[in-house]
């Protein structure tokens, strides 16, 4: 996982490195977007969350995520093990690139739990982007984790921002996405295709698709499934084949990987 000056520079032409999916470092991959070419970036990055604390923050994602005697067994993945003030350092490296890709009125949609929604909020406005508010992707109650004398966790948050003003399109989104995830899930942190579904719908005609942290590759296939350009990247390997092989399926012909 990158966080320092890397030889990487932005390409000219993004054409070359549409309806890719990328196997390499999610800075890197960033650094090399050429300016104003990106629509939408729709992502989830690992949110080092998963405790209250740093030793339940150090723990492997497997460990803080899954529910031990768990009957599925999911490869992990880095970049989950960083303090609060590590990981805004991190979030905004890849954040100042985003808005540097991103056409003027592009949007980022970003998923986050609410152990770190006001990092992100932050870190968002520091790089950069204008902050438009949060969604809410409500797991409904077949998903939910109980707390006594308290409230359930059964949401995560989707934080959205623009680069500048905002153009008029005429699609309206709700702000609460209830929907329940499917099983089996492909990644331990998987989102539902139904809702990734409707954020792509704020993408106009013949616009581009990124997802920096493509995980099981559930976003670019909402893309893909649009008619939309798409790119994205996965450093893990694992993952980079199931998502490959998702790609593909949608498009009828093997998925170009790199």
């Amino acid at each position: 996982m990158t966080t320092q000056p890397t030889a990487a520079s932005p390409a000219t032409d993004l054409a070359p490195m549409l309806n890719r999916l990328h196997n390499t470092d999610a800075l890197v991959f960033a650094r090399t977007l050429p300016a104003r070419s990106l629509d939408l970036v729709f992502t989830d990055p690992p949110y080092a969350s998963g405790g209250l604390h740093l030793s339940a923050r150090a723990q492997t994602p497997t460990k803080k995520y899954i529910q031990s005697g768990g009957k599925v067994a999911y490869d992990d993945f880095e970049g989950d093990n960083m303090d609060q003030r590590a990981w805004a350092f991190w979030c905004h490296a890849w954040l100042t690139e985003c808005r540097r890709a991103l056409k003027p009125g592009g949007l980022l949609a970003c998923f986050i739990d609410w152990r770190q929604l006001a990092t992100l909020t932050d870190v968002v406005q520091a790089a950069g982007l204008t902050f438009r508010g949060i969604a809410v992707w409500d797991k409904t109650p077949g998903r939910f984790r109980p707390r006594r004398g308290g409230f359930a966790q059964q949401a995560e948050f989707l934080v959205w921002a623009s680069r500048g003003a905002m153009p008029d399109r005429d699609v309206y989104l709700p702000g609460v996405f209830p929907v329940r995830l499917p099983l089996p899930k492909r990644h331990m942190t998987e989102k539902p295709l139904e809702l990734a579904r409707e954020v792509v719908r704020l993408v106009p005609d013949g616009g581009v698709v990124c997802d920096l942290f493509a995980g099981s590759g559930t976003f670019l296939v909402a893309a893909r499934e649009a008619g939309l350009d798409w790119i994205g990247c996965e450093t893990n390997q694992a993952y980079h084949e199931i998502a490959s092989t998702r790609l593909a399926a949608v498009s009828g012909s093997a998925a170009q990987v790199a």
